[in-house]
């Protein structure tokens, strides 16, 4: 297995594409298995959000050492994939507009892929050594480990507003603040 970190997105992009494919062909009057699989999606794109914008990015950026280089303004932040996993989460299948939302989401989520390894991605492989990206692999893989896995739903702030804002004590949850 490759340690470079674009070769490592790449496959999160692919197996994010397999699930999305497995939700799209799901029956929707099978609620449990989209409900399931929907969990699946918000936890992979919630894991692959935290890895770009809290791992990939800030290490580029530290390589780079150029706010003007080409490959910082090809990064596009997950934002507003994450808000629609928020949508989505804490929804059941058999909400009106669950499908839709979760649809909002998967069209979302492609794009961002596919903006990523058209733009970024080449841009990255250019600017930054073999080296620099298989150690910023290596530190991806690790911390894949400890990435959040699913977000809270969309009432989460009002219940607990230490959930979304880590100057109050609480924990970063990528595109919460």
């Amino acid at each position: 297995m490759s340690s470079d970190a674009i070769v490592l997105l790449k496959q999160e992009h692919k197996e994010l594409l397999r699930l999305f494919k497995a939700y799209r062909t799901t029956p929707p009057t099978d609620l449990a298995a989209r409900g399931e699989l929907t969990q699946h999606i918000v936890h992979d794109l919630t894991v692959h959000s935290y890895l770009v914008d809290e791992v990939l990015y800030p290490e580029v950026a530290a390589l780079l050492k150029d706010p003007a280089h080409p490959a910082m303004h090809g990064y596009q932040d997950h934002t507003a994939v994450d808000r629609l996993c928020e949508e989505v989460v804490g929804r059941s299948p058999a909400d009106p507009g669950f499908g839709q939302g979760v649809e909002a989401l998967l069209t979302a989520a492609v794009r961002q892929m596919e903006r990523e390894e058209r733009e970024w991605f080449p841009l990255l492989r250019a600017a930054l050594s073999r080296r620099d990206l298989q150690q910023i692999g290596t530190h991806v893989l690790a911390v894949r480990e400890t990435a959040p896995r699913h977000r809270p739903g969309p009432d989460a702030d009002r219940a607990d507003p230490d959930l979304a804002d880590p100057d109050r004590g609480g924990p970063v949850v990528p595109g919460a603040a």
